[in-house]
């Protein structure tokens, strides 16, 4: 198990601790077991986004032997063992002593390769030290299409094959070698049955690899491996780093940026992976930018506003799902598009940059003008399918829809527009006064999912996502009546691990057997505001339960599928790590312990009036560094930016300094 969180990194002292978990950088990624071995070497080239699994061992037994690293000692042969195993986003530093010498090991994925390093940190006795990387013949994903060349061994004893995926007349070829930075002699047991490269020197550093569609120069393997944990050292130490007094929960927000850091797509700039196991896919990657916004990473939005603008298609807008050429697979219902247009916002409140905005603005306004076009014949609202959950028609929607998550999002994106360029306020006046009469359940005190477009009869189900809270806009809907809200999400989402999609004692909830009775964290932002707006102090408790929870097994779930009133055996996905999740954590932290809300002329404060102390150290905004602590006392609430006493809630841009610290004190009885 994860024993320790030194400076925010989850460290195991006595094992790998940790089920299983999965490493990513870019276009490969890689699953690790229990016993140290890879499980699953994956990589997405030219070939079908579904084809990227290439190699695939046990993930129990430690007979597979996936590239696996063994040390040569006087001859004698070592499993490497684990001790002070850190893990990172994308792979892992570990150490042993095996006899009286003293070896650290790393795992390290860097784009198109995977590297293992074997360094000798103590050797009392002069022994000799050398490798051998082994690989089971049987490990070869095998798929219908797809045709594997067998291994050949070249003259500088590199192992190379290819890779060949036919899907649909449409051809791609994936090029695998596999060697290392020392002179090997590579052999075959039993025909192909067991492949061994093995160092015929001794040496002190010893790097192994396997390169996907690349031929990395040896000279250069162990200054990639020595970049990579370099960047992930600058993330950490620039970045945004939280002190809840919780070192858990700490590593888990402060791990959040590095680790989505690691999901982009080297060379195609503006392109982020969803997971380690899923590809580009266009909501996953908008959705909370904030959190790269707010670390100072407002490179990477910026990109995102370019390459989403310039890969949509002519006819149905914003795409979601990507091939491996970057061409339409699913398109963006046109509701969700208006994510585009809330980061747009979100970018040009946090950084000021009016250049981008005025390059993007006219797209964004073309994709509301869409969303409105689908208009409900009796009000003004977006009328059509929800683009949310997975299967609305379980939920009683038949494309004759006016869906409440349609509607929130279209909202927010009016409200960025009016906020960014005018003209947008009747507009939102009317939607909003429309969403708040049509799809609100006053018996209820809460939000129906939908109505019927034809004679707006009611359907009886309450989602916790439908208010998708994306910008500081997010809870205005029915801001009168926060505190039954809040009443009816506490006594109806909650459970140990997380927050319901649906009640699970009212309809809708399991209707797919899978994802209606989830938590999925992506969709949580506007439960932890409300809690925040109804000052529920116990809520930060929750929080820091449920996010600790899974990063004690170094997990940014999913979802997890939880239908018993006892805890489930094991997460869903031990050891993923889902962009959505991490950017939402990092977001609901902030949002719930502070009420930070970022505008065009500054920003807000609502801090939780709670008797812990939460602190907030290099936010990023408009450029401007901003520390912030929160504390408790028995004195009046009060806000203080670099010693001044701030009247009100709002701080604005011309009252930063390059750098700034906030002290807020909250009245605690």
């Amino acid at each position: 198990m994860i024993t320790k969180f030194n400076d925010g990194v989850p460290e195991s002292e006595s094992s790998f601790g940790l089920v299983l978990n999965h490493y990513a950088s870019g276009r490969v990624w890689a699953s690790v077991a229990s016993h140290g071995g890879l499980a699953e070497l994956s990589f997405q080239g030219e070939q079908d986004i579904y084809r990227g699994a290439f190699f695939r061992a046990s993930n129990i037994a430690a007979f597979d032997k996936l590239a696996r690293v063994q040390v040569i000692i006087d001859e004698g042969i070592y499993y490497l063992e684990f001790n002070q195993t850190k893990h990172l986003p994308f792979g892992y530093v570990s150490e042993c002593q095996l006899g009286d010498v003293c070896l650290q090991h790393e795992l390290v994925l860097d784009q198109g390769c995977l590297f293992q390093r074997v360094r000798v940190l103590e050797n009392p006795q002069d022994r000799t030290v050398r490798a051998r990387q082994l690989l089971h013949g049987h490990l070869a994903v095998q798929m219908d299409g797809r045709q594997i060349s067998p291994w050949e061994i070249g003259s500088d004893a590199w192992l190379r094959r290819s890779v060949v995926d036919v899907v649909n007349d449409a051809s791609a070829e994936t090029s695998i070698i596999m060697g290392a930075d020392q002179p090997l002699k590579t052999y075959a047991l039993h025909y192909d049955f067991m492949y061994c490269q093995e160092c015929t020197q001794h040496a002190d550093e010893i790097v192994f690899f396997v390169a996907f569609n690349c031929e990395p120069q040896p000279k250069h393997y162990a200054s990639r491996i020595d970049q990579a944990l370099r960047n992930y050292e600058r993330i950490m130490k620039n970045g945004v780093c939280f002190d809840t007094g919780n070192p858990i929960l700490d590593s888990a927000l402060n791990n959040s940026v590095p680790t989505v850091m690691s999901l982009v797509v080297e060379g195609c700039p503006g392109a982020i992976r969803a997971s380690e196991h899923y590809w580009v896919w266009g909501w996953d990657s908008m959705v909370h930018a904030e959190a790269l916004l707010w670390s100072g990473q407002t490179d990477v939005v910026r990109e995102m506003l370019d390459f989403y603008r310039e890969t949509a298609d002519p006819e149905r807008g914003i795409i979601h799902g990507f091939d491996s050429q970057f061409k339409l697979l699913l398109p963006m219902a046109p509701s969700a598009q208006c994510l585009y247009v809330v980061m747009l916002y979100n970018y040009f409140a946090a950084t000021g940059d009016q250049q981008t905005l005025d390059r993007h603005l006219s797209f964004a306004r073309e994709i509301v003008t869409q969303a409105g076009e689908a208009c409900s014949q009796h009000n003004s609202l977006s009328a059509g399918i929800g683009f949310f959950p997975d299967y609305p028609k379980l939920l009683e929607q038949t494309k004759d829809d006016i869906s409440l998550i349609n509607n929130s999002l279209y909202l927010q994106a009016l409200r960025a527009l009016q906020a960014l360029c005018g003209d947008y306020q009747d507009q939102c006046d009317r939607v909003c006064a429309d969403l708040e009469e049509v799809l609100w359940d006053d018996v209820q005190g809460y939000w129906l999912d939908s109505v019927a477009e034809s004679d707006l009869s009611p359907r009886h189900y309450y989602p916790l996502f439908g208010q998708l809270y994306v910008s500081p806009f997010g809870t205005e809907p029915r801001s009168d009546s926060v505190a039954r809200i809040g009443r009816f999400m506490r006594e109806h989402f909650r459970f140990a691990r997380g927050l319901y999609m649906y009640p699970p004692t009212m309809p809708g909830f399991m209707a797919d057997g899978n994802q209606f009775g989830a938590y999925y964290p992506a969709v949580d932002r506007y439960y932890w505001n409300i809690m925040n707006q109804c000052q529920e102090s116990d809520a930060a408790d929750e929080f820091e339960s449920i996010v600790s929870s899974y990063w004690n097994e170094h997990t940014y779930p999913e979802g997890l599928t939880h239908n018993t009133l006892n805890a489930d055996p094991t997460s869903d996905s031990p050891g993923c790590k889902q962009a959505f999740t991490a950017k939402a954590w990092f977001c609901d932290a902030i949002e719930l312990n502070l009420g930070l809300r970022v505008f065009t002329d500054g920003f807000s404060l609502n801090p939780l009036l709670s008797p812990k102390c939460f602190q907030l150290n290099n936010l990023v905004l408009r450029g401007k560094r901003i520390d912030i602590e929160r504390t408790s006392g028995t004195e009046e609430t009060e806000i203080r930016l670099n010693g001044d006493l701030i009247k009100g809630d709002k701080i604005t841009w011309g009252e930063l300094q390059v750098e700034n610290t906030i002290r807020i004190r909250v009245h605690v009885p």
